[in-house]
C-alpha cells in the first residue's frame, strides 16, 4: 500500500465527499440524498477504527481498550466542547426561540453522546418543535458512533481471540445482518421489543444503525482477501462502487421516507470504493486523494460540528435573506479550520495527553459543555420576564385537543372517560370535529361555539391523519395507525348520529408535500400532486357520502392560509425587538391552496349533505394575509393558527354550526 491504513488519501477524499453531501442537504440545495453522507461516515469509521483494532490484534494479539478510549475522547471531546459552548452562548440570543430549552438539553446529552436517544424521546407531532429550528441536531450521529464503539472493540476482541480473523468476520456479520433487520422492520413501522415509534427509532438508535459500521468492518476483516481477489481490477471494482453510491443518492429522496433498503446501495458503493482502495491504486481513489479533497477530509469532523449550527442561527436572524443557509454552510468551514488547526490536532496529536490528563479533560470538557448547555435550557425562563417573549409563549400555548390527549391514535368513541366531550346541561345533540392537527387548531372556536348552542362537542384528531379514505405514507405516524383511525371513527360516527360532523386538514401538506404519497383502495402510491389530488377528493367524497347515506351532515373546513414564515423559528433577537413577522401575500397563498381547494370542493359538490367553507376571509385582507392583528398573534407556526388567532373565529364556527347542523 502507498500510505498507512488509517491515514489513505481516498478515505479522507471519501469523509470530504460524506461532509459535503450532508452540508449541501442542509443548506437546501437540491442534493435530495444528501442526507446520505452520514450514512457514508458510518461505513468510514467503521472501516478505519477496525483496521486500526485490527492492526493492533495482529502485531500484540490485544486490544488496550483504555489507550482506545483515551483517542476516542483526545480526537471528538475538545472540538465538540468548543461547538457546543459557542451554541450555548450565542443560543441566547441567536437560536430560533421555539427551540431555545431543546437544543440546551440536546447540549446536555451530547456531552454525554446520549442526543440520539433524547432526540427520540422528543416530541414528533406537528405542535412539536421541529427537527430544524434544534441546532444541536446534529449530534445525534456523534452519539450513535460513540454507542457502537462501546460494545465492538470488546466483541472484536473476544471474536478473535477464539478463533482470530475469520470468526470475527462471522460474529460482526451476523450482528451487521441483525442490526439490518431491525432497521428494515423498523423503517416498516413494526413494533418490535415495544417500540412506540418505529421509525423515529430506526433513524435515531444504535441498534438499527450498527449494520453500517459493521460493513465497514467487514470489509476492514477481508482486506488481505480483497488484495489478492481485486488487485487486478481495482478500477473496475472503484468504478461500481461509484455508480452504485452515486445511484444510491439519486434515489434516495429525504429521510422522511428513507427505508433500511434504501440505503443498501449507497453503503454498498462505498464499501467497494474502500475495497478498491486497499489494494492497487485505482482511478478513482487517485482522484478522492487529490489536495483539496484531502483537505476538506482532514476538516469533516469539525465542518460536521460547525456547519448545522451557524445554518439554524442564519435562518433564524435573517429569515427573508435569500440563500442565507448556503452563505452560513460556506463560511462554517473558517470555525471549522480554527477548531481543526488549534483545538482538534493539537489536542489529538499532544505526547502529554495521556492517563489521568485524558480523564481529567473527558470530565472537563463534560463539566464545561454540560453547564454551558443548561444554561441555554434554562435561558427561556430567564426571558419570560419580557412582554415580548411573554406574548410568542402566549402563542405557542398548545390547543385543547393536546392538553386533554384528545390528539393521538385512539379513534373517536374509544374512550370511556369522556374527556374528549364538552357536554352542556340539556344538550341538544351533538356535534363532532375530526381530522388532522389542523382539525386539532379549531377545537377552542368549535367548543365554545357548539356550547353556546346547547350541543355537545366531541373531537377526534390525530396528527399527520386526514379523514378521508386514503392511504397515506411518508407521515411521521406512518400509514396503518391513521388507517384504523379513520376506519374505526368513522364506525363509530355512524352509531353516535350526530347532527354535524366538521371535517378539516390540511390538505395541501399531503396533495402539495412531495415526499408525502398518497394511495387509494385499488393499491399503489403517487407522489404526484395532481393525481394526489384526484385521490384525495375521491377519498374524501367516499366518507362524506357514507355520512350522508347514514343521515349525517358533514362540514369541510378548507386550509387556512400558509404563512412564509413560521414564527417559531424567529431568532430571540427578533422576538425582543418585535420584527418575528411573516404576512404573506393573498395572491400568493390563494395560488399555493388552489389545487387543494379544487378537490375538497369536488369531492363536496358530489355530496348533497356536505358543504365547505373557507375562513381565509376572515384571517386576510385583500392583499394580505398577516401573522399578527393589533397586536395579537394569529398563529403559532406557519401552519397553524395560535389559540388566540383561533379564537377569533368562534362567532363564524357558531354561525356555521348553526346553520348546517341537522334538525
Amino acid at each position: 500500500m502507498r500510505e498507512s491504513t488509517h491515514r489513505r488519501a481516498d478515505i479522507q477524499g471519501l469523509r470530504a465527499l460524506a461532509v459535503l453531501l450532508v452540508v449541501a442537504y442542509h443548506a437546501g440545495l437540491p442534493l435530495h440524498g444528501g442526507f446520505a453522507g452520514v450514512d457514508v461516515f458510518f461505513v468510514i469509521s467503521g472501516f478505519v477504527i477496525t483496521a486500526t483494532l485490527v492492526r493492533e490484534l495482529s502485531e500484540t494479539g490485544r486490544i488496550r481498550l483504555g489507550h482506545f478510549y483515551a483517542r476516542r475522547v483526545r480526537r471528538l471531546f475538545p472540538a465538540l466542547t468548543v461547538m457546543l459552548v459557542f451554541v450555548a452562548l450565542v443560543g441566547t440570543l441567536g437560536s430560533p426561540i421555539a427551540a431555545q430549552e431543546t437544543a440546551g438539553m440536546t447540549g446536555i446529552a451530547a456531552t454525554l453522546f446520549s442526543a440520539n436517544y433524547y432526540l427520540y424521546h422528543l416530541g414528533s407531532g406537528y405542535f412539536d418543535v421541529a427537527a430544524g429550528l434544534n441546532p444541536l441536531l446534529h449530534t445525534w450521529t456523534l452519539a450513535v458512533e460513540e454507542q457502537f464503539y462501546l460494545v465492538f472493540p470488546v466483541l472484536l476482541l473476544v471474536s478473535w481471540r477464539l478463533g482470530r480473523r475469520w470468526l470475527a468476520v462471522g460474529v460482526i456479520g451476523a450482528a451487521s445482518v441483525a442490526s439490518f433487520y431491525l432497521a428494515y422492520k423498523y423503517s416498516l413501522a413494526f413494533r418490535i421489543g415495544g417500540v412506540q415509534n418505529p421509525a423515529r427509532f430506526g433513524f435515531y438508535a444504535s441498534p438499527s444503525r450498527a449494520w453500517e459500521f459493521g460493513g465497514g468492518s467487514l470489509v476492514a476483516l477481508g482486506v488481505p482477501v480483497f488484495r489478492r481477489l481485486f488487485f487486478p481490477a481495482a478500477d473496475v471494482v472503484a468504478a461500481v462502487g461509484l455508480a452504485w453510491l452515486a445511484a444510491g443518492l439519486l434515489l434516495l429522496d429525504g429521510p422522511g421516507v428513507l427505508s433500511a433498503s434504501e440505503t443498501v446501495l449507497p453503503v454498498a458503493g462505498v464499501c467497494l470504493l474502500l475495497v478498491a482502495g486497499s489494494g492497487q491504486r485505482s482511478l478513482v481513489a487517485g482522484l478522492l486523494g487529490v489536495r483539496p479533497a484531502t483537505w476538506i477530509g482532514d476538516l469533516s469532523y469539525s465542518f460536521y460540528l460547525w456547519h448545522w449550527p451557524l445554518i439554524v442561527f442564519a435562518r433564524a436572524l435573517w429569515p427573508a435573506t435569500p440563500h442565507i443557509a448556503v452563505a452560513a454552510a460556506a463560511f462554517s468551514l473558517l470555525p471549522a479550520w480554527l477548531s481543526y488547526r488549534y483545538v482538534e490536532s493539537p489536542i489529538r496529536r499532544s505526547p502529554r495527553v495521556r492517563g489521568r490528563l485524558v480523564v481529567a479533560l473527558a470530565a472537563a470538557c463534560v463539566g464545561l459543555a454540560g453547564t454551558a448547555s443548561a444554561g441555554l435550557a434554562l435561558t427561556p425562563h430567564v426571558l419570560s420576564a419580557s412582554p415580548e417573549v411573554r406574548s410568542w409563549q402566549r402563542m405557542e400555548r398548545l390547543h385543547a385537543d393536546e392538553t386533554t390527549g384528545c390528539s393521538d391514535d385512539t379513534p373517536l368513541g374509544g374512550r370511556s372517560d369522556g374527556r374528549c366531550s364538552w357536554p352542556v346541561a340539556g344538550s341538544r345533540g351533538t356535534v363532532v370535529l375530526i381530522g388532522d392537527s389542523n382539525a386539532g387548531q379549531f377545537t377552542e372556536p368549535f367548543v365554545r361555539a357548539a356550547n353556546k348552542l346547547g350541543l355537545t362537542a366531541t373531537v377526534a384528531t390525530l396528527s399527520s391523519c386526514p379523514f378521508a379514505n386514503l392511504h397515506v405514507s411518508g407521515t411521521n405516524i406512518g400509514d396503518a395507525p391513521c388507517w384504523e383511525f379513520d376506519h374505526a371513527s368513522l364506525r363509530a360516527l355512524l352509531r353516535l348520529r350526530p347532527r354535524l360532523v366538521v371535517v378539516a386538514a390540511r390538505t395541501d401538506h399531503y396533495v402539495e408535500g412531495t415526499k408525502i404519497g398518497l394511495g387509494g383502495l385499488s393499491g399503489g402510491t403517487t407522489y404526484s400532486p395532481s393525481a394526489k389530488a384526484l385521490l384525495w377528493r375521491t377519498g374524501l367524497e367516499d366518507y362524506l357520502r357514507t355520512l350522508g347515506s347514514a343521515g349525517i351532515p358533514a362540514l369541510v373546513i378548507h386550509p387556512v392560509p400558509v404563512l412564509e414564515i413560521d414564527p417559531g423559528t424567529c431568532a430571540v433577537f427578533r422576538v425582543l425587538t418585535e420584527r418575528c413577522t411573516a404576512d404573506a401575500a393573498r395572491h400568493s397563498v390563494d395560488r399555493y391552496l388552489e389545487r387543494s381547494v379544487r378537490a375538497e370542493d369536488a369531492a363536496v359538490s358530489a355530496v348533497p349533505s356536505a358543504s365547505a367553507v373557507s375562513l381565509e376571509p376572515l384571517l386576510c385582507s385583500a392583499r394580505q394575509c398577516p401573522s399578527t392583528r393589533r397586536g395579537l398573534m394569529l398563529y403559532r407556526d406557519g401552519t397553524h393558527l395560535s389559540v388566540d388567532g383561533a379564537l377569533t373565529l368562534t362567532g363564524e364556527f357558531a354561525r356555521l354550526i348553526h346553520s348546517r347542523a341537522s334538525a
